[in-house]
């Protein structure tokens, strides 16, 4: 236990040092701008605001950025406007500018990186005064987010077709999976190892909600950084071959499961003698297509070999046609410019 929590880390660290590495030097380069070139001598929040743009985790920099530019301007407005207010108890004066601050800024969205700064802002004003926390925080604010912005949209932008990539190999793992567990029970004819087959489609579908979450932060993505906008075409491709796969291939394993368990449990035919190399050869073509076995290469089934199925095992074969059907036409789509470049190739050869 303690060594996979050590093997989680590390992954962890892998994930995100890139992103804590550009958040800190995005924090001291504020810090310069904000102290030797604007002239503050404890710009913090410059530094903090660069941070806090930066982060590791976050779906979205250069919105993270603006939602903090934003709310901090709101949470000064109300801050500065609070000072107007005629002399009253100071609990009662922080609780009323805490509350119009957050509902100003919940007339937005509700956005908590807006809300959260537009309170926090408008308090700052009156605990630490106007000249520490409103137009020069403001300014400094401004350097971190602008500084945030330049290094995620312009510098440092993610590679969101990566992104993908690494999400969809992930869901293909979890098919590998699916497959190999329905083989295995198969056959042995384990009623158990094919509840653990359907029970292992959860984290399928965990990594399937994955994929559909980080499509559509990376189609979002795509509006947003420099980057984006010069990949759109190509990510909007990837995006809808990936959404339309994982579903059917998700769909597909799930009622494949769903089916062998009840035909197990009843035990009335005997399985198609060729059901579990097709299992296989599924399980073959999902790891290939997860980045693994590259020498091996993708295997169409062959189907003249077959031969008729019984009544009571018709809806396996129907799920993992369909499932063979979807892995076939994903790996034809996911090579079709290799295959136009060895076409054109050819012809100019000959």
């Amino acid at each position: 236990m303690i060594g996979f929590r050590w093997q989680q880390a590390l992954l962890q660290i892998r994930a995100n040092w890139k992103d804590a590495l550009s958040a800190g030097v995005a924090a001291g380069i504020a810090w310069f701008i904000s102290q030797h070139i604007l002239g503050h001598p404890h710009p913090i929040f410059a530094a903090m605001s660069a941070m806090i743009c930066l982060a590791p985790g976050l779906p979205n920099h250069g919105r993270q950025a603006v939602y903090l530019l934003v709310g901090v301007a709101t949470g000064v407005l109300v801050g500065e406007t609070s000072l107007l207010l005629p002399p009253m108890l100071t609990e009662i004066r922080i609780a009323l500018v805490g509350f119009i601050g957050l509902l100003l800024a919940s007339c937005y969205a509700v956005i908590p990186a807006i809300i959260i700064q537009a309170g926090v802002s408008s308090i700052m004003i009156f605990a630490m005064g106007a000249e520490i926390a409103g137009l020069t925080r403001l300014i400094d604010v401004m350097v971190g987010t602008g500084i945030g912005l330049l290094f995620s949209q312009v510098l440092f932008t993610p590679n969101q077709i990566k992104m993908l990539g690494i999400s969809v190999e992930r869901f293909f793992h979890e098919l590998v999976n699916n497959f190999t567990i329905a083989a295995d029970a198969l056959d042995t004819h384990n009623v158990t190892s094919a509840s653990r087959a359907l029970n292992s489609c959860a984290r399928t579908h965990i990594a399937l909600v994955a994929l559909i979450s980080n499509i559509d932060n990376a189609r979002d993505n795509a509006r947003w950084s420099l980057r984006g906008r010069l990949s759109s075409r190509e990510l909007t491709t990837l995006a809808i071959r990936y959404d339309q796969a994982g579903i059917r291939l998700y769909a597909s394993t799930l009622l494949f499961c769903e089916a062998l368990l009840n035909c197990l449990k009843k035990q009335r035919d005997k399985e198609p003698e060729w059901l579990k190399d097709a299992l296989i050869l599924s399980a073959e073509n999902s790891r290939f297509l997860a980045g693994e076995n590259s020498n091996r290469g993708f295997v169409k089934p062959n189907r003249s070999m077959r031969e008729e199925t019984s009544i009571a095992w018709r809806d396996c074969v129907k799920s993992l046609e369909l499932a063979e059907n979807t892995l076939a036409r994903f790996y034809k789509s996911k090579t079709r410019r290799s295959r136009l470049q060895s076409f054109k190739k050819k012809r100019f050869l000959v």
